[in-house]
Parts: C-alpha cells; sequence; structure tokens
C-alpha cells in the first residue's frame, strides 16, 4: 500500500543529483512562494496593530475596521494562487493587451475619477467600489510583462539601439510619464528601476545602462528641484543641510528612529507600540517597518528583511536557470521591482535616504500595492512551477508534469509478477533471422 507522504515533492537544497549543474527548480518555487506567506502574515498583523488605534480615534470599531484590510488580503492570495496556476504561454500571449490596458487605466487619474493624496493625483475613484484604486501598481506589472516579450520576441536585437529604443524604450518613457502626470516620483523610480532589471537581464551591453543614467541623473534632479516638498526631503538627509532631531519639532523620520530605538532586541511585544498613538504618520504603511521594530524588536525586523532577501533570491534563481527567456526577463524586471521598493522603503525609515512615499512589498497596508506586488509573485511563481513540472491549467504536459525536468523519468514497475497469458509470442514465420 503506497503510503501518502511518498506523494509528496521532495526538496532538496544543493545541486540535487551528482553531476547536476542547475538548482533545483521546486527549490525556487518555494523560495517564491513562502517569503512572500511569510509577509503577507506579518502585513496582517502589524498593519492590525498600528491602524487599531487610529481607528479607534475615527470612533469606529478596530475589529470591524479590521475586516477591510483581511478582505484584501485574501483576494490578493486568491489572485495570487490563480496566477502561479497560469502556463507561461498565456501570459506570454496577454502582454501587449495588458500593458494597453494598464496605461488606459493609468490616464484616468488626469481625468474627474482621478483623486489626490499626499499631493500626488495617482490614484482613482471607481464607483461602487469603497477604495480608491491606484492604476500605477498595475501598470508595473503590465510594463514587466510587456517588457519580457518585446525583449525576447523572434527577430529581437537586444545588441541593436534603434531597435531597442523603438520596441522598449518608447513603452517605459511612455510609463513613466503616464505615472509623473500624477507627480508620483516615487512609484516612478521604482518602476524605472523594474525596466532596468528586465533590461539588464534581457543582455543588453553594460554601456547602455550608463548612457541611461547620464539621462536619468539630471531628470531625476531637475524633478527635485522644481517640488520644493521633494528638495526639502533630499536636503533632510545631506549632512550639513538638514535640520538636527528635535523633541519640540521632531519630523517622521524622528519618530520612526526612535520607534526602531525603543524596540531594542526582542521588542516592546505585540500592540505595545507607542509611536502608533498618532505620533507617526503613515504608521500602517509607508513606516509600518518602524512599528515592527519598536514591538518586534531587532529580531522581528531582520526576519523581515530576510524573508524579503529571500523571495528576491528566489526571482534571481528564476533569472538565473530557467529554460525560457521570456520568463527571465520578466523575472528579473519583478526582482528589481520589489528589490528597489524595500530598499526605498528601509531607507526611509532609517533616515538613511529622503521619505519618497513607497511602501514596504507585502507588508505595507495598503489594496492596490498588496493585489498587485502578490498578482506578480503569482506570475513569477507559475514560472517557477512549469520549471518544475509542476501541474498548471491546462492540459499537462505528460512527458513533465509532476517531477523534476532534470531528471530521467523511470518506469515503476507493478511489483506483481506478469501472468503468462499476457505476453504475445510472434509467430515463428514472422520472426527476423
Amino acid at each position: 500500500m503506497t503510503t501518502w507522504w511518498r506523494s509528496l515533492p521532495r526538496v532538496r537544497f544543493g545541486s540535487g543529483e551528482r553531476g547536476a549543474t542547475a538548482p533545483s527548480p521546486v527549490v525556487t518555487y518555494y523560495l517564491v512562494v513562502i517569503p512572500a506567506l511569510i509577509l503577507t502574515v506579518f502585513g496582517l498583523l502589524m498593519g492590525f496593530s498600528a491602524s487599531a488605534v487610529t481607528n479607534i480615534a475615527k470612533g469606529e470599531d478596530p475589529y470591524l475596521a479590521f475586516l477591510r484590510p483581511l478582505t484584501i488580503i485574501v483576494v490578493a492570495l486568491l489572485v495570487a494562487a490563480a496566477a502561479q496556476m497560469v502556463p507561461e504561454r498565456v501570459w506570454w500571449r496577454a502582454s501587449v493587451g495588458v500593458f494597453v490596458a494598464a496605461l488606459v487605466f493609468q490616464s484616468l487619474v488626469l481625468t474627474p475619477m482621478g483623486a489626490t493624496e499626499g499631493g500626488n493625483t495617482n490614484w482613482v475613484h471607481i464607483p461602487g467600489v469603497p477604495v480608491l484604486v491606484q492604476p500605477s501598481e498595475f501598470l508595473k506589472l503590465a510594463l514587466a510583462l510587456f517588457l519580457g516579450r518585446a525583449l525576447t520576441r523572434p527577430g529581437a536585437r537586444v545588441d541593436d539601439w534603434r531597435q531597442m529604443l523603438v520596441t522598449a524604450g518608447i513603452p517605459v518613457v511612455l510609463a513613466l510619464v503616464a505615472v509623473m502626470f500624477g507627480h508620483d516620483l516615487g512609484t516612478a523610480i521604482v518602476m524605472a528601476a523594474c525596466a532596468l532589471g528586465a533590461l539588464w537581464v534581457a543582455g543588453l551591453p553594460g554601456k547602455w545602462f550608463g548612457a541611461m543614467g547620464l539621462v536619468a541623473v539630471p531628470a531625476a534632479v531637475f524633478l527635485v528641484f522644481q517640488n520644493p516638498t521633494r528638495l526639502a526631503r533630499v536636503k533632510q538627509v545631506i549632512p550639513g543641510l538638514g535640520t538636527a532631531p528635535s523633541t519640540s519639532a521632531p519630523t517622521q523620520t524622528d519618530h520612526a528612529l526612535w520607534a526602531l530605538g525603543s524596540g531594542g532586541w526582542t521588542g516592546l511585544g505585540p500592540g505595545a507600540s507607542r509611536e502608533k498613538w498618532n505620533y507617526l504618520p503613515a504608521a500602517h504603511t509607508d513606516f509600518i517597518l518602524a512599528i515592527i521594530g519598536e514591538e518586534l524588536g531587532l529580531l522581528g525586523t531582520c526576519t523581515v528583511l530576510v524573508c524579503l532577501g529571500l523571495l528576491v533570491w528566489g526571482m534571481v534563481r528564476i533569472c538565473q536557470n530557467h529554460t525560457s527567456a521570456y520568463a527571465r526577463v520578466v523575472s528579473g524586471g519583478v526582482a528589481a521591482w520589489i528589490a528597489s521598493q524595500g530598499i526605498i522603503n528601509v531607507f526611509s525609515v532609517t533616515g538613511l535616504g529622503p521619505v519618497i512615499g513607497v511602501p514596504l512589498p507585502l507588508v505595507s497596508y495598503g489594496g492596490s500595492s498588496l493585489l498587485f506586488t502578490a498578482a506578480a509573485v503569482g506570475v513569477v511563481a507559475s514560472f517557477a512551477r512549469g520549471q518544475a513540472g509542476m501541474w498548471m491549467l491546462g492540459r499537462p504536459d505528460e512527458a513533465s508534469a509532476g517531477r523534476d525536468p532534470r531528471r530521467t523519468p523511470r518506469r515503476r514497475g507493478s511489483g506483481r509478477t506478469p501472468r503468462p497469458d499476457r505476453h504475445i509470442t510472434r509467430p515463428t514465420s514472422e520472426v527476423r533471422p
């Protein structure tokens, strides 16, 4: 009798079989999925802890208000679970349509449906939807999918700058301009990092990236100087130009540093944060890491950062070892997106960089960010599933479904002695000499 645990996938770290050079695609799949789930759980628990005080101050029941982020997280997990079952060929075919739809969606911020928060007009109010939607989060994923197709389509020449300027450069510029119409520089920076990650994995010549930097740096400086709020935030982190920490007029970063410092090694305990009591603005969104450090200490903060690093590492493994160029390029774009957004958020919270206003991936409370980041993780996980030979939507490939594609399939014996009447013996006249 076959026991049930024999059907579970065997996870083996390292090179697997003797002589194998590629890492196990099954391990890569779990490196993408498990850290993402842990980060989502962290976000659910700490988001409730940080937002409960605000809900009480508004006269709302914190437990009833908790149902909204819980619903968003459940929907995001269902979307990610569905996305990871979609075969790669479907994402390839849908790339262009998804990108066009995302651009049209982003353009709605310029219509009366657009909404402004924090000085940025980067949200859309959809009739019938109780929350604002941020279309730029959808545009990040759409750009990664489109670049994957544009850079790996038949006839694409990644060493021809004229062709790349048209097929990849123009779409990237359109996406960045569409986001900057809403004055959201932080999202534009993350989107540019996503595009650079995809271009790098696609194999564009390294000297081209230097030329991109010569164009991007002056453009970023201009955008900073033409906005007084951005200029003040940048000056705050430059030694000699920023103001010293003050208890009479503390900045958002000052409160974040006090929260991290008071947490120590193990923290004050879940729910025991003091900074969330209307001292630290955006405690449940952009500065959720400070509340994690205060309540769970350095150990909790490092756990979040390690999970984020493992998630990016799993995507990098796909970039290095996947057999499909399309999967590698898309995974490179998503990995650069999540890594750059995480670094910017950590730098903002710790005072190493200016406060730009981007959430911590999968942890900060935010419906659009969580939903489309989870969808992006699901897309990358679908590439890992396909490489590992796991079951996908549609009819699977019987030659590789359910097994590690690096292994040669073995015919399993039935364990019985075959009956003589099952053997077919050729007549003597048909036997070849």
